[in-house]
């Protein structure tokens, strides 16, 4: 049995009993390399890291709630653990700026995110704004530069993970950083 197998094997005994130390012990045993690599592909462009790749995926882990989620597979599983770690990203860097917020957005491209450049604080939380505004209109959209900038999988991966082509991934993308650089640069303008 391939680890994809065994990890959505184990991902459905979780989810049907979330008490299941067994399944829960497996799931995390077999997912942790790949749980890593998506930590350390998000850490790397993250200005002052408030964890490690460790540190990071723990807290995920502890944060993964498998009840009342559709975790089919193990693509589900990682589309999850990609809005969690997010979800830790966006909460430490408004803790950290919660004492020296002044407000002002800055402009960002998603290409600055995409690439090796570092996001500081509040590029991190404009951008995160700007992401749940785009995904109230355009959900997949939002889902690709998530599980892309948050969860740092290629493009490739993300049309695995949404079950979706390529080429539809490549549009979606290209239409997240059209939406949301002008997104930024109305409210910039509007500051």
């Amino acid at each position: 049995m391939s680890s994809t197998d065994s990890i959505t094997r184990y991902l459905l005994a979780w989810q049907a009993n979330p008490g299941d130390a067994h399944a829960a012990e497996q799931l995390s045993r077999l997912a942790y390399r790949y749980l890593r690599q998506m930590a350390q592909a998000r850490l790397k462009r993250e200005s002052g890291q408030p964890f490690t790749p460790t540190e990071l995926v723990h807290e995920a882990w502890l944060n993964l709630d498998p009840t009342g989620k559709a975790l089919a597979s193990r693509e589900h599983f990682f589309r999850l653990a990609s809005t969690v770690m997010r979800n830790l990203l966006i909460d430490h860097a408004r803790e950290r700026l919660a004492a020296k917020r002044g407000g002002d957005w800055l402009r960002l491209t998603l290409s600055a995110a995409e690439r090796e450049q570092t996001l500081d604080d509040e590029t991190l939380l404009d951008l995160d704004r700007a992401l749940d505004r785009l995904g109230h209109d355009h959900p997949r959209h939002a889902d690709v530069v998530i599980l892309r900038c948050f969860g740092g999988l290629l493009l490739k991966e993300v049309a695995a993970t949404l079950n979706i082509s390529l080429a539809t991934v490549k549009r979606d993308w290209t239409f997240a950083c059209a939406w949301l650089a002008d997104a930024l640069d109305k409210k910039r303008k509007s500051s």
